[in-house]
């Protein structure tokens, strides 16, 4: 077996999580799977996995020879297929992190569009809101609503969302309407935090065009979106997210903007991934798609902020 064939089996077994369901997805004897890491560990004179019963784990040496040997495949695919990138042309695995109402709401719905374009792509999509570890857990992008800090990943925008602030209709009939920012000290915010504990509690608005905070009183701090939604339609306080995202519950007069002139500033909302010579061609798929599913949906303006070091 090639030193290119060893490395995709290796890559799909770190993927899978054990030799079994690597060899599946393979269609090889799980023996080849098995001997085939077993030759390339031998050859690199290096263990590249840490085997029990159950699961195998890359070592450390094993999580950067992943890394590398990505690149390399991918390279090599892209090379044999730069004359014939047709959609039914895209495969392999690609895992996905991002955060769960944007998965929920707005990915898995129309999910169907995109294999109906890609169908020999495997999706795996992890929904959380937390920060992660690209390569040490192998996944290939994540989808970010934040303003990034610094980092050593490729950040593609796909453009800027709208944000509201918005409470319960209960909570607002007992606790009443805002109409300033300074009526927010006889208010609640359900607090965000995705490390606890929360270091504040803080509305953040617009007042003629400049940024302002007003610090508030907090009885309920959440580390994911769908708490935090929960949070405002059980009457717990305001909350700030985006407009897509509540626009069936004010609609149904569930939940209720309140500041609407002093709305804060849109958050943007990027994928990143990690620096490769190559992009596979199934992940420039899966990020074009989902920036034109944002746009046609109204969650984002086009952007034409292209590719850029974050």
């Amino acid at each position: 077996m090639d030193r290119i064939q060893q490395m995709h089996v290796f890559i799909q077994v770190v993927e899978s999580g054990n030799f079994t369901r690597a060899a599946e997805a393979l269609g090889v004897p799980r023996s080849t799977v098995s001997s085939t890491v077993q030759a390339l560990e031998d050859r690199l004179g290096v263990q590249l996995l840490q085997r029990t019963t159950r699961v195998v784990r890359p070592t450390q040496e094993g999580l950067q020879f992943a890394d590398t040997a990505r690149g390399l495949v991918d390279a090599m695919a892209q090379a044999e297929g730069q004359f014939r990138q047709r959609p039914d042309a895209i495969s392999g695995r690609l895992r996905i992190d991002m955060p769960s109402r944007i998965a929920r709401r707005l990915v898995i719905p129309h999910l169907q569009d995109f294999r109906a374009r890609y169908p020999a792509v495997t999706l795996e999509i992890s929904a959380t809101d937390r920060m992660i570890d690209l390569v040490s857990e192998g996944v290939d992008a994540v989808v970010r609503l934040a303003v990034l800090q610094d980092s050593e990943l490729i950040c593609r925008k796909i453009g800027d969302v709208p944000m509201l602030t918005c409470a319960g209709a209960g909570y607002l009939a007992e606790f009443g309407v805002p109409k300033t920012p300074a009526d927010l000290a006889d208010h609640h915010l359900v607090n965000y935090a995705l490390r606890m504990p929360a270091v504040s509690s803080e509305w953040d608005g617009l007042e003629d065009g400049c940024e302002i905070a007003v610090a508030m009183q907090s009885h309920l701090c959440v580390d994911n979106a769908e708490c935090y939604v929960a949070g405002a339609l059980h009457g717990h306080g305001l909350i700030q997210v985006p407009v897509y995202d509540v626009a069936g519950d004010i609609a149904a007069g569930r939940l209720v903007e309140v500041l609407p002139e002093f709305r804060p500033s849109p958050v943007p909302i990027s994928i990143l991934y990690a620096r490769r010579r190559h992009l596979p061609p199934r992940l420039r798929a899966f990020m074009d798609w989902l920036q034109e599913l944002l746009q046609a949906e109204g969650v984002v303006a086009n952007d034409n902020g292209g590719n850029r070091r974050q």
